[in-house]
């Protein structure tokens, strides 16, 4: 009977230790992800938990049906982040990364750079383009990564004249992304 006790005492202090820690590791992320001037955002609708950081000022549209929407003040610039279920399917990061460029190039879109990056730590291929829509040029940042069982996008894009003014911004956000991997 003894053995029982000490058996259930010993779960029952795990799962406190466990908590705590995970607590204190949940107030520590927040904190470094938190820095002076922006906003911390939690996002969580079906198959989607995500947290970051967005300048204040910035305009969050984010919802349910469009994920997450953020606009510069002057609501010329649009960072967007989602997250499209693979349903199981046998997918490498590549090989979407290669159809998803073929749909941008058929759009239009002109690759300055691709190269290897993380979001939320996991290995992602960022990439700058160009798109022309009518007569104005817009310019592109865009992260993909395959994560669990989601093929998830960031970007933002801007008139290419007004880019680089966000670029700093937008490389805080990106850097503060977290993913939460549902098992």
């Amino acid at each position: 009977m003894e053995k029982k006790y000490v058996f259930i005492f010993l779960i029952l202090l795990i799962l406190v230790f466990n908590l705590t820690a995970k607590a204190q590791n949940t107030e520590s992320v927040l904190e470094k992800k938190n820095p002076e001037g922006y906003l911390f955002y939690h996002y969580s609708y079906a198959f989607l938990d995500i947290s970051l950081v967005y300048p204040k000022g910035w305009i969050n549209y984010s919802s349910q049906e469009r994920g997450i929407l953020i606009y510069t003040p002057d609501s010329i610039g649009v960072a967007m982040l989602l997250g499209t279920p693979l349903f199981g399917e046998d997918y490498t990061l590549e090989k979407l990364w290669a159809e998803n460029m073929e749909n941008l190039k058929s759009g239009g879109a002109v690759f300055q750079e691709i190269s290897s990056a993380t979001l939320s730590g996991y290995p992602a291929i960022k990439a700058f383009h160009t798109i022309k829509i009518g007569n104005s040029l817009y310019q592109y940042v865009r992260y993909s990564a395959l994560i669990g069982d989601m093929f998830y996008t960031f970007s933002f894009h801007a008139p290419a004249n007004d880019f680089q003014k966000y670029l700093t911004e937008i490389l805080t956000i990106i850097d503060s992304v977290t993913i939460k991997v549902f098992e």
